[in-house]
């Protein structure tokens, strides 16, 4: 992949610099080498039904996968993903950050920059390489073997997760996955309810920082698909600034960190899916339990399995990629049926 984004900017030395920055790259990769693996297997697995077949729903006619990548910052996992998967499988990636810059709007210092995915390309042909390859009129957009788009959605507000739902959700073509690194605090909350409430066939999630001291001492309550908790029983006084800690020894948060991947992975409803509203509620907001599904768990040391009915799977698995006092080594995985076995049989507790 990184041969790759060499190749595309090396006619932008200022342009490569700021986007390959060492350190920041192999962070990126380590933290995101579990979800690409899954992505990988979810993906090499998977036949694009034929249009004619009668076997698969309206939606599946089409049949590409759809990445939506939340909180993407600049990308990087997606940019990591259009250069490794077969591009006859995926129609897209939506790169969702509330700091992209409005299309065809002048860029804000606060803004990230998207001059890597639509900026003009310099001429750089040599030799070895066909004028058409590569042209002064090009853009960096037409070079990725999988399109990237980005998408200026703030996930916290409602009328942009309306906006998604309509724009998105509603009208993709072919299989939806929800990709989310990095997702801050409340920011989980969201990619969970964002695959409870959608027909989304995939799940990767691997959250990020507590949710801040604000909502326990409202005395919130989260609520995410049939499951609730109290925030108190996860929120932190620590935040980072400038990348230094401010707050509680990091260490003691660790197992509030786990308290919340519990209640995260509690709040994964394989068998939802086109429920916009997350589910039936009570008068005063209390979940209301359905018909009863058959619900099989598998534990380990460093995993969790649920199988719920024939609808589908998840798993919590405990992968160490952040040592010396870092604990953020918890990774959510969710499916609905049908299941892609390669990665499935890898979950099972033991191996």
């Amino acid at each position: 992949s990184i041969a790759g984004w060499r190749l595309r900017y090396r006619g932008d030395p200022k342009l490569w610099k700021r986007i390959f920055k060492k350190d920041r790259v192999i962070k990126e990769l380590v933290e995101a080498a579990p979800i690409i693996d899954a992505v990988w297997k979810l993906v090499d697995d998977y036949e694009v039904p034929l249009q004619s077949s009668a076997s698969v729903s309206p939606k599946e006619k089409e049949g590409r996968f759809t990445f939506v990548d939340l909180a993407s910052g600049k990308g990087y996992l997606s940019m990591f993903l259009s250069e490794m998967l077969p591009p006859e499988k995926v129609e897209g990636f939506v790169l969702v950050d509330k700091a992209w810059p409005m299309r065809n709007m002048d860029r804000k210092p606060h803004h990230i920059s998207a001059q890597h995915i639509y900026g003009n390309r310099t001429d750089i042909n040599t030799p070895k390489e066909p004028a058409a390859t590569l042209t002064s009129t090009s853009t960096y957009y037409e070079t990725w073997p999988i399109p990237m788009h980005t998408s200026k959605q703030d996930l916290k507000q409602k009328s942009d997760l309306r906006n998604m739902k309509k724009r998105l959700f509603d009208t993709a073509t072919g299989p939806v996955v929800i990709l989310a690194i990095h997702l801050c605090g409340t920011l989980a909350l969201k990619a969970v309810d964002m695959f409870n409430n959608h027909d989304v066939k995939f799940l990767a999630l691997k959250p990020c920082c507590l949710p801040g001291m604000v909502y326990a001492n409202r005395g919130d309550v989260f609520r995410i698909g049939k499951h609730s908790f109290p925030a108190s029983d996860v929120c932190s006084a620590g935040y980072f600034q400038k990348k230094r800690w401010v707050g509680p020894p990091r260490q003691h948060l660790e197992h509030k960190f786990n308290v919340w991947t519990d209640h995260l992975f509690q709040g994964i409803d394989v068998d939802g899916g086109g429920d916009d509203d997350g589910g039936d509620v009570d008068d005063d907001g209390t979940p209301v339990a359905g018909d009863a599904i058959a619900v099989e768990s598998e534990f380990a040391s460093d995993r969790t399995v649920e199988t719920v009915g024939e609808l589908g799977k998840k798993a919590k698995n405990h992968i160490v990629i952040q040592v010396d006092g870092g604990f953020q080594n918890k990774y959510l995985f969710a499916e609905r049926s049908p299941l892609t076995q390669p990665f499935w049989e890898r979950q099972r507790p033991g191996l």
